[in-house]
């Protein structure tokens, strides 16, 4: 699903693979570079933007255009914790207020279950509500961040989120080092995250970002931390956003399944096998009448899996066919 919103991403940007590719490197060689001064990552080990986008021996193709160097990396063994408490708990404690981080107020939204009922593969109408809500909810402007960790299980979403607040790729988006080096212990990425976010803004001081992404890009979660009281932040409040990012979201294409004829490429990608062959690829397509179905290339098909992942040409866009039921009970697409 996630290089599904990586490749109509770069198709919206207008960006050529090669710097698309080289921006996924660029956001991925600085998470390296966190995790290396990181006591809690796991791996600490600098890496360059180029290593992260060539595929090699240690570094193989999982599904178009990401390699194993820029996915999550759940083959750990982390754990984290943190406390919330109330200023007066904080006090009767003892504990000094120069260690205190307070907590503002979050904001959460959620695209559908289903990632073929999305309204497009481009954008995220409920991160972009997830983040700037939270923004406005504490009076925090994307300027005024210090500190951000921009959720990185692969490289769509930290482009995605950046560009809401207009984070520069020349600054690290994470403070623990990122699902690839910093660790990804499944669902505990986030615990992490706040460790890292407490113990950085206790040393540097300021106001930081934490964005969580969840699902199959489905569920975004953010919520602003600062060394410094939030006098715009207040309780209770609720962190639902739904009815706001479903009024903000554009109309979701009617599925058709069995669909056969002219169809144009909306995404798609190419699935590997553990020795870097080919395993098939998946094209999701759009029908003259605006439908959207899907077609299955399989690894016998050379020229087409070449067509989706040749460099110098952009496959989203592109016309195509549709074909019922070829072979394996799946529609086959091919291009035009």
């Amino acid at each position: 699903v996630y290089p599904l919103y990586e490749n109509a991403l770069r198709a919206h940007l207008g960006q050529s693979f090669a710097e698309a590719q080289q921006e996924s490197g660029e956001i991925w060689s600085r998470f390296s570079d966190v995790a290396a001064a990181n006591d809690g990552a796991w791996i600490k080990k600098p890496t360059s933007a180029q290593a992260v986008i060539t595929p090699s021996d240690n570094n193989r193709p999982i599904a178009f255009p990401y390699n194993k160097l820029m996915v999550a990396n759940s083959s750990v063994n982390q754990g984290a914790g943190f406390i919330v408490t109330s200023v007066g708990e904080a006090r009767a404690r003892g504990i000094p207020e120069g260690k205190w981080i307070y907590v503002g107020n979050g904001a959460a939204a959620h695209e559908a279950g289903s990632p073929l009922k999305r309204d497009r593969y481009d954008r995220s109408v409920s991160m972009e509500i997830s983040i700037t809500k939270a923004l406005a909810l504490n009076a925090v402007q994307p300027e005024d961040l210090d500190l951000v960790e921009l959720y990185s299980c692969f490289p769509c979403i930290p482009k995605l989120a950046r560009r809401i607040i207009d984070w520069p790729v020349e600054r690290p988006a994470s403070v623990f080092g990122g699902l690839t080096f910093g660790g990804g212990p499944i669902g505990n990425y986030m615990s992490h995250a706040v460790v890292s976010m407490v113990e950085r803004l206790r040393a540097e001081h300021g106001t930081g970002l934490l964005f969580a992404n969840g699902g199959y890009a489905t569920h975004n979660h953010s919520i602003v931390v600062s060394s410094a009281p939030i006098p715009a932040a207040s309780f209770p409040l609720s962190y639902d956003f739904q009815a706001e990012a479903d009024a903000a979201r554009a109309a979701i294409p009617d599925l058709d399944q069995e669909y056969a004829g002219p169809a144009t490429v909306e995404s798609y990608t190419v699935f590997y096998q553990r020795d870097g062959s080919v395993r098939a690829g998946v094209v999701v397509a759009k029908t003259p009448d605006g439908k959207r179905t899907l077609g299955h290339v399989p690894a016998a098909d050379v020229a087409t899996i070449t067509r989706l992942t040749a460099p110098d040409a952009e496959p989203v866009g592109s016309s195509g066919e549709i074909v019922g039921k070829a072979a394996a009970g799946l529609n086959h697409w091919r291009f035009a």
